[in-house]
């Protein structure tokens, strides 16, 4: 997808993207409501930034 956010695992360090991130939980019957990002590398779930914090961030990008 076109504008994903990259992510890197708190726990090894690895960098993805929200899409790794959609396909390495396929299968888990939480997936739908559950709001976390799971490594692809190693399976560690990273917490999904606040909706807040992404609006700031895009809007910081736009003016800076």
């Amino acid at each position: 997808m076109e504008g994903d956010m990259m992510i890197t695992c708190n726990f090894c360090g690895h960098s993805f993207n929200e899409t790794d991130s959609i396909s390495a939980c396929k299968g888990c019957p939480m997936s739908k409501s559950c709001n976390k990002h799971k490594c692809p590398n190693c399976g560690f779930e990273v917490p999904q930034e606040p909706g807040i914090i992404k609006l700031l961030r895009k809007w910081g990008q736009k003016y800076a």
